[in-house]
């Protein structure tokens, strides 16, 4: 049991050297330009053109564009609608019974 935990810690420990096996230059050097290029790109509504020459110096042209004006959206007042008023209802009062005093027996007859 010793010699197969002794192998994986040797397995284990070898792992690191195997990544260091691998170089990250791959040997390709410096591959800058060498040569004459140029570069274009946009700065805000300036278009940026970058010319550099195989000895080092560059030329830089700016061409730019009047900015175009915001877009205008009319939108139109709001309308203003004024809140309701609400009243108390009215109080209508139920009119008055009168009752005479008495005795009615079946709507015929009267004791008073």
């Amino acid at each position: 049991m010793t010699l197969l935990h002794s192998i994986i810690a040797l397995a284990i420990g070898a792992l690191p050297l195997a990544a260091l096996a691998d170089r990250d230059k791959h040997e390709h050097g410096w591959r800058g330009h060498h040569g004459a290029y140029k570069q274009e790109w946009w700065d805000g509504h300036c278009k940026v053109e970058r010319k550099y020459k195989s000895n080092g110096d560059y030329k830089e042209e700016r061409k730019c564009r009047n900015p175009q004006p915001p877009a205008v959206v009319y939108v139109p007042a709001p309308v203003v609608v004024p809140a309701p008023v609400y009243m108390a209802p009215p109080v209508i009062m139920p009119a008055p019974v009168f009752v005479e005093p008495g005795l009615v027996i079946q709507g015929t007859v009267r004791v008073r």
